[in-house]
Order: structure tokens, then C-alpha cells, then sequence
């Protein structure tokens, strides 16, 4: 792919889910590899921190402050990349349930004038968040709501702050506590977007999850190739590890496929 040098992938995990971050790493070792990807560790045993190490390209950035739930370790992403060794100018977020099915377009250019690219969700901010979080938040009811899964951002490190702070205020409260943090910090820094079709970009619950073409090994959706597939939704948890695995057959291929690759080149 043909992104910019500036460009890092960042994602976030603790040991509970190590599992998934094999599946993610195997996807960004076939597709995305010729970009960093920094591991935010939210409390890895040291033991999978040295298995991280080993390989190329992978960073692992250690805790700023104490984690106390992934959540709240995920709004500190801003923190986290203090810690990362390169320079950059734009950020990929990706969670470690996530994949990449496709490499992703030249990003630098999409966000030319842009500071976040990002699906909208389906759903209203009124029907996802709790009331206890929307004053909070300075929410309205009929704003639009975003996936804090998967998103694209400009370097602004006033949003990853302010993600931090609103967090913050809610952790614990509601269902959807970090993301609508996350979202309440789009609003609230008044973040220029490019809004992408979610089908596409970030196959989820949501979006194409559910609907989706499968053919060796591709997912894809009207008829376009699926960047990022995300078991946020109808999977189930493989004993042992506790790795999400897709209810849909040739869905949990695709893991089993990008999870093998990890092995592989172990």
C-alpha cells in the first residue's frame, strides 16, 4: 500500500485478550505491515510483552499510570504515543477484536483538510447513550454516534486529550462509557470529518457484519473489498484463551487464517 511515512497504526490490549491481538497482528503482517504498529499495553504479562518484541515492526508502549479497565486504558492513547519513538502525522486506530481484510487506501490524501475519517453509526447518540452520561457529555439526543472501534485521526493532541478528560468524567457510568467519551471529544473539538461508509471500512455489528460476502477468505461488501472486519458482534469465546471467534463459518476462517500466519512467522 501507499500510505504516508507519517502514518503509525496503533491498538491496545491487556493479557486477558491476547488472543485476539495474534488474529489482528497475522491481518497487519499480510496487509498493512509496511507501517508501525504500537501496542498500547494495558497490562500484558511480561511474557507476551517479550513475545511482542520479537517482532519487527511491532512496538509495545508501556502504561503511563495505572490501568483499571481497558476502557479507560484506551482514552489514554494520547499518553501512550508520548512513549512511541518515531514522529508521525496521522493515526489509525484499530481494536485488538479487529482485523484488517484489505490494505487501506493512501490515507495521507483522504485526510487532506480533515482531522478525523470515521463511519457514522447506525444509531443516535439517544439510543446508545445512557441519560446519566448525556449532560455530562453535552450530548444531544439526535446527534450522530461513532464506533470508537476503528477511526483515522490527524495529529490533534487537544482531541486525544480532551478523549481523556471526558472519559474520565463517565468511567464507569452507562453501557458505552469510553466510547461516548469519544464521541462527546468529536463534538466538543469540533473535529473536521471525513465520514466513510462503515460497510466498507469498518465491517462490524452495525454495518456488514451480518451480511457480508465471503469468498476465499476476502470478505467484501457490494461488491468492494472489506478494509477492517470487527468481532464486536455474533461471536462466541474459544476456551482457553477466551479469542472471539465468528459464528459465521467463513468468518472465523478468516481469524483462523490470519491467526495461523501469526505462527508462522514466529
Amino acid at each position: 500500500m501507499k500510505t504516508s511515512s507519517g502514518t503509525i497504526l496503533v491498538t491496545g490490549v491487556n493479557a486477558a485478550h491476547f488472543a485476539n491481538l495474534r488474529v489482528l497482528i497475522g491481518s497487519w503482517l499480510t496487509h498493512m505491515r509496511s507501517l508501525p504498529l504500537a501496542v498500547c499495553d494495558y497490562g500484558l504479562a511480561a511474557e507476551q510483552v517479550v513475545e511482542l518484541r520479537r517482532i519487527a515492526g511491532v512496538h509495545v508502549l508501556p502504561r503511563p499510570c495505572s490501568i483499571r479497565h481497558p476502557w479507560q486504558g484506551k482514552s489514554l492513547v494520547g499518553k501512550f504515543l508520548k512513549a512511541f519513538p518515531q514522529p508521525w502525522d496521522n493515526m489509525v486506530w484499530i481494536d485488538a477484536d479487529a482485523l484488517f481484510n484489505h490494505p487501506l487506501p493512501e490515507l495521507g490524501p483522504l485526510l487532506d483538510g480533515y482531522d478525523l475519517l470515521i463511519d457514522a453509526h447506525a444509531q443516535a447518540v439517544g439510543e446508545i447513550v445512557h441519560d446519566c452520561n448525556l449532560a455530562t457529555l453535552n450530548l444531544r439526543r439526535d446527534d450522530a454516534y461513532f464506533s470508537a472501534g476503528w477511526w483515522v485521526a490527524a495529529r490533534r493532541e487537544n482531541f486525544l486529550d480532551r478523549y481523556e478528560q471526558l472519559c474520565a468524567l463517565v468511567e464507569g457510568k452507562g453501557n458505552l462509557w469510553e466510547c461516548d467519551a469519544f464521541v462527546a471529544a468529536v463534538y466538543a473539538e469540533k473535529l473536521r470529518l471525513r465520514t466513510v461508509c462503515g460497510g466498507i471500512w469498518h465491517s462490524r455489528g452495525k454495518t456488514s457484519l451480518p451480511t457480508c460476502a465471503v469468498q476465499n477468505l476476502k470478505a467484501s461488501h457490494a461488491g468492494h473489498p472489506i478494509y477492517v472486519v470487527h468481532a464486536n458482534a455474533a461471536y462466541t469465546v474459544r476456551p482457553g484463551d477466551q479469542r472471539r471467534v465468528f459464528t459465521r463459518p467463513e468468518l472465523a476462517a478468516i481469524q483462523d487464517h490470519y491467526e495461523g500466519i501469526y505462527w508462522g512467522n514466529r
